[in-house]
């Protein structure tokens, strides 16, 4: 079966009925979704991925991320980590 990360964050929970769906379908098509909040970051380690990642985030305010995206926002946007830090990502984004 093959595996993909789908990562969620929510202000109000909105993300994570997209991300349950997605896991859900994916399932139906053979698929296996490794589902966790962002905010969990010791449950996965994107310098390491070697699977496809989904996110599926909702921006709150005028496109704040959610509480729960925080943390891997500002590691994200780090700048003492080199611009192709996560350059071996396959990353599929839904807002």
């Amino acid at each position: 079966m093959q595996r993909f990360l789908l990562l969620y964050a929510t202000q109000k929970g909105q993300a994570k009925a997209i991300a349950e769906e997605i896991e859900q379908q994916a399932g139906a098509h053979g698929l296996e979704a490794d589902m966790h909040c962002m905010s969990e970051m010791d449950k996965y380690n994107l310098e390491a991925e070697k699977d496809p990642v989904v996110i599926v985030i909702s921006t709150t305010g005028t496109g704040d991320p959610p509480d729960t995206a925080r943390k891997l926002v500002k590691k994200i946007q780090d700048k003492t980590l080199p611009p192709d830090h996560f350059a071996h990502l396959q990353m599929l984004l839904a807002l």
